[in-house]
């Protein structure tokens, strides 16, 4: 398989390098991600998953709408493409 490929917000793209989660990777490439609990508990971290697939590598307790992720507690399965709302 590929390293899976993140586009964000249509314009920063950078390759997974197998980070903790996806907002781990995030951070490596300073890309400003919100977040608050690191733990799936929050949502603070909730983006839109505009394309591809993710694995949860823990158990959330939010409900989610469809195309909703939490960063802190997932990793990309495949190439992705996610929305960061502004603030």
């Amino acid at each position: 398989m590929a390293i899976p490929r993140i586009k964000v917000n249509h314009f920063h793209t950078f390759y997974y390098q197998y980070e903790s989660t996806l907002l781990d990777a995030l951070e490596v490439q300073e890309v400003p991600a919100p977040y608050n609990c690191r733990g799936g508990y929050c949502g603070c971290c909730k983006v839109r998953l505009i394309d591809g697939e993710v694995e949860y590598i823990r158990e959330t307790l939010l409900d989610m709408d469809e195309g909703e992720i939490l960063t802190c507690c997932c990793v990309p399965k495949t190439h992705i493409e996610i929305e960061i709302p502004e603030s």
